[in-house]
């Protein structure tokens, strides 16, 4: 099969390819480069951490600073509602 690489640097996975594979929007893909040849292959995990809405959504078994990680977004919000106030 062949594919093209748009100008934004997106490749389109055949439909064919994304059913054998059960590939649904939103799926992770893991990408390898060796040599001169680009690997791509499902990840096995889901990310763990993500913004729903505003609002920032753990998902999984705790591997990562959550609590780093919720202390920078709640100070980005805070400072978005200040400048909001200012104007």
């Amino acid at each position: 099969m062949e594919t093209t690489l748009d100008r934004f640097g997106r490749v389109v996975i055949p439909k064919r390819v994304r059913d054998d594979l059960g590939l649904q929007p939103g799926a992770v893909l893991q990408i390898k480069q060796h040599d001169q040849k680009i690997f791509m292959e499902p990840s096995d995990e889901e990310p763990r951490m993500v913004v729903k809405k505003g609002v920032l959504v753990f998902k999984g078994a705790a591997t990562a600073d959550i609590e780093g990680a919720i202390k920078d977004h709640r100070e980005k919000l805070l400072g978005k509602a200040a400048s909001n106030i200012r104007k």
